[in-house]
């Protein structure tokens, strides 16, 4: 569940992720992005998800993303995810079942920005592909190549070249299956209560615990 966690935290924060070892100025847009991401002290994405098999929809949903520091509420489908830095729980809707786990770290880095873009030269080579104009605006696409093998072999950027925000983002995989997520809404700097960020059993009449610390 946790794995479960990380990757679709991975994705909901793909906007901000950079690289290195870029071309065509791509370089210099990725250390931009980098600055910038880091002095936002939270952030909340609204977001539309899409997976694709062989042009055809496999699946859409939305959702949501509150970050703070090590801190997030997440929700997606029918699942709900509250981290305080401490602990994890996953509540699942249909069963009504919660899930508590240890805080990982590793977990915390995929989530949140900050810790991605600390370490973001380690991860990624990036090549600028194009820009193009989409609805009046100016989007710079780069594609990011892992440098350790996963079951994705790229992951393509759509940046909006004047508010420097990335807008939407692609994960291919192998077995030619596309999940893009679009930043449908992305806000930062709001004043976030630490109490969403933590399961509430109260609200949660007859809930099943499994606890797995």
């Amino acid at each position: 569940m946790k794995k479960l966690v990380a990757f679709i935290g991975w994705y909901c924060v793909m906007s901000f992720l950079v690289a290195q070892n870029v071309d065509g100025g791509a370089t210099e847009m990725m250390q931009k992005l980098s600055s910038q991401y880091q002095t936002f002290t939270s952030m909340q994405i609204d977001y539309t998800y899409k997976a694709e098999k062989d042009k055809k929809t496999l699946q859409t949903l939305t959702g949501k993303v509150f970050i703070k520091g090590k801190k997030y509420y997440m929700t997606f489908d029918d699942q709900t995810f509250y981290c305080d830095g401490i602990t994890m729980w996953n509540y699942q809707k249909q069963t009504n079942e919660v899930s508590i786990f240890q805080y990982d770290e590793s977990d915390e880095a995929l989530l949140n920005p900050a810790s991605m873009l600390k370490n973001w030269e380690n991860d990624y080579t990036a090549k600028l592909i194009r820009e193009e104009i989409n609805n009046g605006k100016t989007l710079t696409i780069i594609d990011l190549t892992p440098k350790k093998v996963h079951s994705y072999y790229k992951i393509r950027l759509f940046i909006d070249t004047a508010k420097q925000r990335i807008v939407r983002a692609s994960m291919y995989e192998k077995n030619n299956t596309i999940y893009t997520y679009y930043f449908d809404k992305f806000v930062t700097n709001v004043p976030m209560q630490d109490s969403i960020f933590v399961f509430n059993e109260q609200q949660y009449p007859q809930v099943e615990i499994n606890d797995m610390r």
